[in-house]
């Protein structure tokens, strides 16, 4: 409990004094091998062409590949988070995460992805890790400014304990939808 308390502490200490982590590397959380992931060596490049809300795209491949096989349009629906819903009924931090991830990950902007275990859920969306060209892990940073809440759904759980610390964090400190919504 007390190192978990160190790291929400490190990563909350982190993210306000690096809210604009540019080409930065990524943070090492003091008392723990917890980093924010680096961009994968099997990650491959998207072009966002829409966001849907603040955990869904769209994007297409310039190429397909093993995990998108075609170069249509794509459902990418971001692993290992959940954030409020803009519809069919808006729920509170809703337009605050679909703008959070718009800002990170605008249409026309190249993203890097990479999938876990399982690649498609239920609806069809691809399940994906995303980065931003600068090595900024969008999952990760949507939860710990408090845009989303950890969701998991087994087998994809290769960030599961990094998303969690970060939630914890984010939820101790109110930022986003923690402080706003109750």
């Amino acid at each position: 409990m007390i190192v978990l308390a160190a790291v929400a502490g490190a990563v909350c200490w982190w993210f306000v004094g690096h809210g604009d982590r540019g080409t930065q590397a990524p943070p090492v959380l003091p008392g723990s091998v917890a980093t924010m992931p680096p961009i994968p060596a099997d990650a491959f490049e998207m072009t966002v062409e829409s966001v849907h809300d603040g955990d869904t795209l769209r994007a297409h491949v310039a190429a397909p590949n093993a995990i998108v096989g075609d170069l249509e349009s794509t459902r990418v629906r971001l692993l290992g988070i959940d954030t409020p819903e803009i519809s069919p009924q808006l729920e509170c931090w809703g337009e605050e995460a679909t703008a959070k991830l718009t800002s990170l990950v605008p249409p026309g902007s190249t993203i890097r992805v990479a999938a876990d275990v399982e690649v498609h859920d239920r609806y069809g969306r691809t399940l994906l890790y995303v980065w931003t060209p600068d090595g900024r892990f969008v999952n990760g940073e949507l939860v710990a400014e408090g845009d989303a809440r950890v969701e998991v759904y087994s087998p994809n759980r290769s960030q599961e304990a990094l998303l969690r610390s970060l939630e914890v964090a984010a939820a101790d400190a109110d930022a986003g939808q923690w402080g706003a919504c109750g």
